[in-house]
């Protein structure tokens, strides 16, 4: 029977719940979480249907992705993508991306951004890896902070789920303004994700921090779980982090001190942070803050880069000339212009610099690649040699971009 993909209608909402379970081997959502991630604009989601039944789940929510300079670009969110394993390699992942971008197209969303349960999925869809993600861990008892290194002069509390909005809530907003590769997280996210998902619900044992200055204004909150192991009559518990947002570096910091502070912990891990994470550095001996994994966070597919490329600022001045190449075959040659009163990136015939695929501007246009590592992986055709220094310089990013958030 042929494939048809089309919105999910609202009656339909129990067999989504089972395609997507049965697409990613998961347990279903227990019947008290909230509902309100999965009700979210229903009319994004790209159902495959065959003969009336559900073969494969796919959806965009509407966010705001954070750019180099703080602008906010409206971005296609893709999520809940899976296929039925009983219909793989029949192209209905194909049929659902192209549904995605397309309505993403038909809102004047520039870019369509992802987090991918595998790597080898996404690039023949025009996205590349445009954030990096850090994970790290080390034993408590082996961490001492530096002595030059000041003692936090603010404070800590816990904050309780019905806090979230008053507390959470502008936290994040604030973080979320200063670090290129940052998404919003809609109204609906919170409960739902942060609580209900990541929090289990709390059937697991799940803290939230915030950290307050010396002004007692909010600066950053740490939400952790705590996995429990008692091993001969001693405590090898683990204190696991699963979202770090801090204002500042003294915010950060001082929030590490917090999770080094927790008793009865053996180890504290991290599974999403960026990679300019200043931990190591302030601690005696950064040898015991180990990487576990720094592998791929955001992917971005630049679904209109003139547009995505001309919101962005600049490290400039400086200009170059890409080519783009998407995967339908359409060529787009964009001209940017980098000077210190402002910068532009516009649609040009002029002769090429360089020339890459979506993919790999997708890679670079954060800043969390520089061109010249790709031309070195032959993944950039260089025109003009002396245009990879220039567009490294212009591209480059601090803080380093990063996807601090699920979805």
């Amino acid at each position: 029977m042929p494939i048809e993909i089309r919105p999910l209608e609202p009656d339909n909402l129990g067999p989504l719940l089972l395609a997507d379970q049965r697409g990613f081997s998961h347990r279903g959502a227990p019947d008290d979480a909230s509902p309100a991630w999965t009700t979210a604009e229903l009319d994004r989601t790209r159902i495959a249907y065959e003969g009336g039944e559900i073969v494969g789940v796919s959806r965009a929510y509407s966010f705001e992705l954070t750019l180099p300079g703080g602008a906010f670009l409206p971005a296609a969110a893709v999520s809940w993508v899976s296929v039925l394993p009983t219909h793989r390699r029949r192209g209905v992942l194909t049929q659902m991306i192209a549904a995605l971008h397309e309505d993403a197209r038909e809102r004047d969303e520039a870019v369509g951004i992802l987090t991918a349960s595998e790597a080898t999925i996404y690039g023949r869809f025009g996205y590349g890896v445009a954030t990096w993600r850090l994970g790290l861990s080390a034993e408590r008892a082996r961490i001492t902070f530096r002595p030059e290194i000041p003692d936090d002069d603010g404070s800590c509390r816990f904050v309780t789920r019905d806090q979230t909005d008053d507390v959470l809530v502008p936290i994040y907003e604030a973080c979320r303004c200063g670090r290129a590769g940052m998404v919003s997280r809609p109204d609906f996210w919170w409960q739902p994700v942060l609580w209900d998902q990541i929090g289990d619900g709390g059937r697991k044992a799940f803290f939230v921090v915030a950290h307050s200055d010396a002004q007692g204004q909010d600066d950053g909150f740490v939400a952790y779980e705590v996995a429990r192991d008692w091993t001969g009559g001693l405590p090898q518990d683990r204190l696991v982090v699963h979202d770090f947002q801090a204002v500042s570096d003294r915010a950060r910091i001082a929030l590490w001190r917090y999770c080094f502070g927790v008793d009865l912990m053996s180890k504290v891990q991290a599974v999403s942070l960026p990679v300019d994470d200043p931990l190591r550095h302030v601690v005696v001996d950064s040898r015991r803050v180990r990487t576990d994994v720094c592998n791929d966070g955001l992917w971005l597919v630049p679904l209109d880069p003139v547009a995505l490329l001309d919101a962005r600022s600049y490290a400039g001045p400086g200009h170059v000339v890409i080519e783009v190449h998407a995967p339908g075959g359409s060529v787009t040659t964009i001209s940017v212009d980098a000077e210190e009163t402002g910068a532009q990136a516009k649609a040009t015939d002029a002769p090429a610099d360089l020339a890459c695929d979506s993919a790999v501007l997708g890679m670079c246009a954060l800043g969390g690649n520089r061109w010249s590592e790709l031309a070195g992986a032959s993944r950039v055709d260089v025109r003009r040699p002396e245009a990879l220094a220039i567009a490294d310089a212009l591209f480059a990013t601090s803080p380093a971009p990063a996807l601090l958030s699920d979805f």
